[in-house]
């Protein structure tokens, strides 16, 4: 059987590498600057219509893990939250 430790930092982490992942998709230089090597031709109206879609999957998977990783963010939050509030009421003392 598989076993999954989960800790605050790890959880916190994820969120970052995500949101660091979702930054970089963003920002990936648009590749329809090369479209001239084509040519006037049907295919650089190919591989435009191509890299419309690829450019528009690209900014929704950003989009996705950047409410993943602010999910994650506040998640590792509430996680280290309620671990010192477990640890104050362990030690006797208010929970809040």
């Amino acid at each position: 059987m598989t076993t999954y430790r989960v800790d605050a930092p790890s959880v916190l982490e994820v969120g970052e590498r995500l949101l660091d992942l979702a930054e970089s998709l963003a920002l990936m230089r648009d590749p329809a600057a090369d479209r001239w090597a084509f040519g006037p031709g049907r295919s650089g109206a190919a591989l435009e219509d191509l890299l419309g879609g690829w450019r528009h999957a690209r900014l929704r998977v950003a989009d996705a893990l950047t409410v993943l990783g602010e999910a994650a963010g506040t998640a590792g939050g509430a996680y280290l939250d309620l671990e010192a509030g477990v640890s104050r009421g362990l030690r006797g003392g208010p929970t809040w």
